[in-house]
C-alpha cells in the first residue's frame, strides 16, 4: 500500500564548501545545502538550523527564519555561512596550528534540520555530514 500524501524533502549534499579568512581577521565557512522535493508541487522552506563544528569544536551556527519556495521534482539549494573568530578555529591550538603548517585539511561538520511544508503537512529535514576542506588564505 503506498501513500498519496506529501513526501518529505531528501537532503542529498553539501556542495561548494569553502574555508577562508577575512580582512577583519575573522574566518568564513561557506557551503551549499542541496535537498531534492519528490512532490510534484512546490514546497515551502521555513527553517534553518545548522550546527557548525571544526575538528570537533563547535564554532558556530545558523539559524534562519525563511520564506521561501523550491519547485516539485527538482533540487534546490541553499546557502550556508558562518563568520568565526580564529580563536575558536585554533582553540585545540597544537591541533590547529599542525593543520595549517602540514597543509592538513580540517574536518567540519554541518548538523541540523530545514523545516519545510508542502500541502500543509510540515517536515523536519535532518542531516549531519562531515567534510574535510583546507584553509585559503
Amino acid at each position: 500500500m503506498t501513500s498519496c500524501g506529501p513526501k518529505a524533502p531528501e537532503f542529498t549534499d553539501l556542495r561548494d564548501l569553502d574555508m577562508f579568512s577575512l580582512d577583519d581577521g575573522n574566518f568564513v565557512i561557506k557551503a551549499e545545502a542541496v535537498l531534492y522535493n519528490p512532490n510534484g508541487v512546490s514546497l515551502t522552506i521555513h527553517e534553518i538550523h545548522v550546527d557548525v563544528l571544526v575538528n570537533g569544536d563547535k564554532i558556530g551556527n545558523v539559524y534562519q527564519s525563511v520564506s521561501s519556495e523550491a519547485k516539485g521534482k527538482s533540487e534546490f539549494s541553499l546557502p550556508l555561512e558562518v563568520t568565526f573568530p580564529p580563536k575558536l578555529l585554533f582553540s585545540n591550538v597544537l591541533g590547529g596550528i599542525l593543520n595549517m603548517a602540514t597543509g592538513e585539511d580540517f574536518e567540519v561538520r554541518y548538523t541540523g534540520f530545514i523545516r519545510t511544508k508542502v500541502l500543509g503537512v510540515t517536515f523536519k529535514v535532518p542531516f549531519d555530514q562531515v567534510e574535510k576542506i583546507g584553509l585559503s588564505m
